[in-house]
């Protein structure tokens, strides 16, 4: 484009990607659990039409965009969507929108439930999509161990289980994974933890790594760079 003093990092918080044809840009939405009302959906398919090309893409993390927006119709787009309730999700060096499954909400398979989990850790950990952080980081949270939402290539990968001894739902917890150009498994921890065990452990991985991490460091190169132990124990875990 033309315009030089584009703030394409602050457009990627916002929602807003840069496509590979000059002056257009990719709207990611995003709702909390993956969960739309038909409102939503007739709304997004309406601004599809009026600032877009007609289509909606379904992203591989239960979010929704749209291609083809204009920079111009940018803040008008972006209005419309807040209006009827309507999330944009970010990119960049920040918190992803978390992933998750129905858990036991409605799926037969379902061990525990992920829509408390992930209601959680928004309001009492404050962690939400956007969040600056060092660089990019996913939490993915499933209902059982089918892992649905692929906990093992996430940063932080929750998914219930019952407990062998207590014959109680519970958590497992996988840390270090992610996808990408050099995928990685995250490596599981060797104990089954509660509904207050998982999200105190959430919140102390993702104040370590946003306090240590280096600038475009994923946790799976922190957690390598310290070694597995030294990072266990410094995040009490």
């Amino acid at each position: 484009m033309a315009d030089l003093n584009i703030d394409y990092d602050g457009l990627k918080k916002r929602g807003f990607l840069r496509q590979k044809q000059d002056g257009f840009f990719v709207l990611r939405i995003r709702m909390s659990l993956g969960v739309y009302t038909l409102g939503q959906l007739q709304k997004l398919t309406e601004v599809s039409g009026k600032f877009g090309r007609g289509i909606v893409h379904a992203t591989t993390r239960q979010g929704l965009e749209i291609p083809f927006i204009k920079f111009e119709d940018i803040a008008k787009a972006e209005e419309e969507l807040r209006a009827a309730g309507i999330e944009t999700g970010a990119s960049g060096a920040r918190l992803r929108a978390i992933t998750v499954c129905p858990g036991n909400n409605w799926c037969k398979s379902g061990l525990v439930d992920t829509f408390s989990l992930y209601g959680r850790i928004e309001k009492e950990l404050g962690l939400v999509c956007g969040m600056d952080l060092p660089h990019k980081f996913k939490i993915a949270i499933s209902g059982c161990p089918n892992g649905c939402t692929r906990p093992q290539a996430a940063e932080i990968g929750i998914h219930g289980v019952i407990d062998p001894e207590t014959k109680q739902p519970g958590y497992v917890a996988y840390l270090g994974g992610c996808a990408g150009r050099a995928p990685r498994s995250g490596f599981r921890l060797e104990r089954v933890f509660s509904d207050d065990e998982v999200l105190s452990l959430v919140g102390r991985v993702v104040a370590f790594f946003k306090k240590n991490a280096k600038p475009r460091q994923r946790l799976s190169q922190m957690i390598e760079e310290m070694g597995i132990e030294n990072f266990l124990e410094e995040i009490k875990a």
